[in-house]
């Protein structure tokens, strides 16, 4: 009967064990994959004119780092990444962005049709790359 008992125990024990074992396989799988966003001169300098101010991780603007962080992209899961870029091409098309609200202070930082056209592009075109598409 002892040996019964230690016998279940012994496979009761081993069962734990695997369990774990299972589970750190799944999270190490998960882990971010590192995305590299290549943005272009002149999408930069368009991001720089009228996004980076509040969208960049030391921004006071704790909305609009809430939403995207440009300095923040390469850290995130591509799938992450994907839609984040979805969106600012969406936004962009919208004038959704830059917000009226900011743009009655700084009109100067307003996109033009061409800048509307040239950051949309590069933002779709990058999803559909990192989807595979």
């Amino acid at each position: 009967m002892k040996k019964i008992i230690f016998s279940l125990m012994f496979v009761t024990i081993g069962l734990v064990f695997m369990n774990f074992t299972t589970v750190e396989e799944v999270e190490s799988k998960s882990s971010p994959v590192p995305v590299t966003i290549e943005i272009p001169d002149n999408v930069q300098e368009i991001i720089d004119n009228s996004c980076f101010g509040c969208h960049n991780s030391d921004s006071k603007n704790t909305k609009g780092k809430k939403k995207l962080q440009f300095d923040n992209l390469n850290d995130l899961k591509t799938h992450k990444v994907i839609g984040k870029l979805t969106d600012v091409a969406e936004t962009v098309v919208e004038h959704d962005m830059p917000p009226k609200k900011f743009l009655t202070k700084y009109p100067d930082r307003a996109l033009s049709a061409e800048q509307v056209e040239i950051v949309s592009k590069w933002a779709s075109d990058t999803a559909k790359s990192l989807a595979g598409e």
